[in-house]
């Protein structure tokens, strides 16, 4: 599908609204979305086709147009940084707060401001009330006003189910003057009512190449395009969906059939063999479990694990070569790889191939690899250093179990519940008896041994309750939250952790109290809070009693969600 001609007026040598980084952090974004959520991908590329003729309907100008198109292929682009569904359009699921949080990204992107304020500002409303400012007819940007008439035009619709063009115009009529700029629907009515069908869909490709009518430079660098990746890929927080945004990119620069993104298997290094992580192209599973290739099947690993690219085409070889058997077996024109290093290790490889019948890669697609395998080698170690700080942030350094702000996100997630779905939480508050003598005594290491053999009794204890979380909250104090199965598991485990630890060593002892989040406990503090007096009162009733103390009492003082465990 063609978008249209430019009636800009521009020619070649006049400087064009939309500059080559900026065009190509959109394609890269709107690669990404694709890769995420396909459905939005196809909804945005119908939205910018539909702004990109009603502008050209209303004589809008060039700057205003630019920024609705884009803006109508970016405007879910926020789903990218919550990994949510996208929100919809205006007149189904009106939601500023998401509109700005894709704007924020936006922001960050040199030569995308006037997308940005598009995508900030499609749900304000003619008559002021909407967001996420309230402005009022003409002082919303022309190209917000213009995203949000695409946008309803297109709607939400189904999974597979073509925009219903009559019901969506009657959506559209319905909110002029009200939600909608009236002279905008008016343009909108000229190319409905025009002599050209609307299409069912739209291709993103189509709509990523009508750009070039707004760029400085008919086409960006292929290279540009791929530094681009840079600015987005911290956008996702899997590193498996980076690497695909990476290698349909690279696919599209290089003009390659495929691309694929394996790393070496370090698991049997003897075999030196890789792994395929992910492929962009026809007819390959995006990201395959099980498919691995040596250099049996695939000749030219060998060098590529000693740090060595290499590109081949199905005429360079004779007849006989290994390589060139390769092509001809696997239906390929050429192919080109280089390995991807990160530090002074070969950590995989980035592997492009052409069929027979289209151009082939050559020697000087190798720089264009090598950009890539650089991106891919950034992107895995940026999510290796996120799962450590990670790790970090969310681990006790002494006995490697949760932290408090484990303990924290957990109870705050059981209590965004309804009460009758967490009544059935138990919270396990424990206190490691005499660690003070201990490190006075012994010293802080003895001490430190007392506090990991704890939390491996605890974690111990609480393993077969499935859904059970273990944390050291500071100093002796340690939690066990138990999700579901409280009311029978947590005397129990509270028994048996106390009697692990006990038989860890001489003299050691455990004082426990139990919570449980019935109904009129309406929040983490509180929960804690009775955890906590359980967990005082059997630690205060230590002194003085005999051996044969009973190990589980009743405090008279307090309701059932409050226990002490004691132990001699």
């Amino acid at each position: 599908m063609a978008f249209l001609a430019d009636s800009s007026g521009h020619s070649e040598d006049v400087v064009r609204p939309l500059d080559r980084s900026a065009r190509a952090a959109a394609t890269a974004l709107a690669r990404a979305l694709e890769v995420f959520d396909r459905p939005a991908a196809r909804r945005a590329a119908l939205r910018a086709y539909l702004a990109d003729r009603i502008a050209s309907a209303a004589g809008i100008p060039v700057q205003d147009r630019v920024d609705a198109i884009i803006g109508s292929i970016l405007s879910e682009v926020g789903i990218l940084l919550t990994h949510a569904r996208p929100v919809g359009t205006v007149d189904i699921v009106p939601d500023p707060a998401s509109a700005v949080l894709s704007a924020t990204l936006l922001d960050r992107l040199p030569g995308l401001e006037g997308a940005s304020d598009a995508v900030r500002h499609q749900f304000e409303r003619w008559d002021g009330s909407g967001g996420p400012h309230g402005a009022r007819g003409p002082d919303i940007p022309l190209a917000a006003r213009l995203l949000a008439l695409a946008a309803t035009l297109v709607g939400h619709p189904n999974p597979g189910q073509a925009p219903n063009w009559t019901a969506r115009r009657g959506r559209v009529d319905d909110l002029l003057g009200t939600a909608l700029d009236p002279e905008l629907g008016a343009a909108a009515t000229i190319v409905l009512d025009g002599g050209d069908p609307l299409p069912i869909t739209v291709d993103l490709d189509d709509v990523l190449d009508g750009l070039d009518r707004f760029t400085t430079i008919q086409r960006d660098s292929p290279v540009e395009a791929l530094v681009s990746i840079g600015e987005v890929v911290r956008a996702a927080d899997r590193v498996d969906e980076v690497l695909l945004v990476i290698a349909e990119q690279a696919k599209r620069s290089l003009g390659a059939t495929t691309v694929s993104i394996c790393r070496f298997d370090h698991e049997q290094p003897e075999n030196q063999r890789v792994q395929t992580l992910v492929n962009a192209g026809p007819g390959l599973e995006r990201f395959p479990a099980e498919e691995f290739h040596s250099d049996d099947a695939r000749p030219g690993l060998s060098s590529l694990l000693t740090g060595q690219g290499f590109a081949r085409t199905i005429h360079d070889g004779r007849a006989d070569d290994r390589g060139t058997v390769s092509l001809h077996r696997r239906g390929l024109g050429s192919e080109a790889a280089w390995p991807i290093i990160i530090g002074d290790a070969i950590w995989g490889i980035v592997w492009a191939t052409t069929r027979n019948d289209e151009p082939v890669l050559d020697h000087e697609h190798l720089s264009m690899l090598r950009l890539v395998s650089t991106h891919v080698a950034a992107a895995v170690t940026q999510a290796q250093r996120i799962a450590e700080f990670e790790e970090l942030a969310l681990s006790d350094p002494l006995t490697g179990l949760g932290n408090r702000r484990v303990l924290e996100e957990k109870l705050e997630s059981i209590f965004r519940r309804s009460p009758i779905d967490r009544q059935d939480v138990a919270l396990i508050m424990c206190d490691v008896d005499g660690l003070k003598q201990i490190n006075d005594t012994e010293g802080h290491a003895a001490g430190d041994r007392l506090l990991v053999e704890a939390g491996e009794a605890l974690l111990d204890a609480a393993s077969p309750v499935s859904r059970s979380t273990v944390c050291r909250i500071g100093g002796d104090e340690f939690c066990v939250i138990l999700d579901g199965g409280g009311m029978l598991s947590a005397e129990p485990v509270m028994t048996r952790a106390t009697r692990l630890f006990a038989e860890s060593g001489a003299g050691r002892s455990l004082s426990c109290g139990i919570a449980f989040a019935t109904p009129d406990i309406s929040s983490p503090v509180d929960l804690l809070r009775v955890a906590d007096e359980a967990q005082y009162e059997a630690k205060r009733s230590r002194k003085g009693l005999p051996p044969d103390a009973p190990s589980v009492a009743e405090l008279p003082a307090l309701d059932h969600r409050r226990r002490m465990h004691r132990e001699p």
